[in-house]
């Protein structure tokens, strides 16, 4: 199904869609593999997976659930769809969490789970957003499962670069998340060793080119050698801090 596009509450004059990824994280399978097993556990019957970007999450919930990918640019969708191709459990909408018609429809769809991966950064209002999501969720008591960029401290040129609006502390985005209804059941920090490179790149060095050559190198060696070890490591053990951070409400 497919809506015609709406307003985007991304900045008007910064990146959007495909333009805010690093082009070689699309290669890097571990990573994406990683950020999955940590909400896999959670996965309900029918997923809404607000920001499709180039399909890395969508590829790995598909297997498992049947989904629906809302997505605000249409770039990413036409990357997005021949790389899913056509299944029976996918569905597309291009359009933005933030328009209450389309959340009004999706609150009535059935919905148990919404999913998202640094998604909600780039959205201006973020509380309207995760309102959206638990209007969404609430009529079958469903989860969101959320992953976010972490640390306000670790802002820098890339961030810039890639359109966010800010970066989350585990008490901000627990609070987000409250403050829109839903009762916060986990979230920690994820990936101790790129929030050391995060700082580097963004704060030290302060590339502003998410596809700098040096950039798209780092991230394939991390996921290759890093991404192993650290998801063994981690399932053990949730670091202080971390590029990243997940969390799991329910509505």
């Amino acid at each position: 199904m497919s809506r015609p596009d709406s307003p985007n509450k991304t900045s008007e004059s910064g990146p959007k869609g495909l333009e805010t990824m690093t082009r070689a994280l699309v290669d890097a399978d571990n990573y994406h593999r990683w950020l999955f097993g940590e909400i896999e556990p959670f996965l309900g019957l029918k997923a809404l997976e607000v920001g499709g970007g180039s399909g890395n999450l969508t590829r790995l919930l598909l297997p498992q659930v049947d989904t629906t990918v809302i997505e605000p640019s249409q770039a990413a969708l036409d990357t997005l769809i021949p790389r899913i191709g056509t299944r029976a459990n996918f569905h597309s909408v291009l359009g933005d969490i933030c328009d209450q018609s389309i959340v009004n429809d999706f609150a009535k769809s059935g919905f148990d789970t919404v999913v998202s991966s640094n998604v909600i950064e780039h959205i201006e209002n973020d509380l309207l957003a995760v309102r959206g999501m638990h209007k969404i969720l609430n009529p079958n008591n469903g989860r969101a499962l959320i992953i976010v960029p972490a640390h306000q401290w670790l802002f820098g040129t890339l961030d810039t670069a890639a359109g966010h609006y800010r970066r989350y502390s585990k008490s901000t985005l627990s609070k987000l998340f409250t403050d829109a209804g839903f009762k916060v059941e986990h979230c920690y920090h994820l990936n101790i060793v790129g929030a050391f490179a995060w700082y580097l790149n963004g704060s030290l060095i302060r590339t502003r080119d998410l596809n700098a050559n040096a950039i798209g190198k780092q991230a394939l060696l991390f996921d290759r050698f890093a991404v192993p070890v650290l998801k063994r490591l981690e399932r053990i053990f949730h670091p202080p801090f971390g590029q990243s951070l997940v969390l799991v409400a329910k509505a």
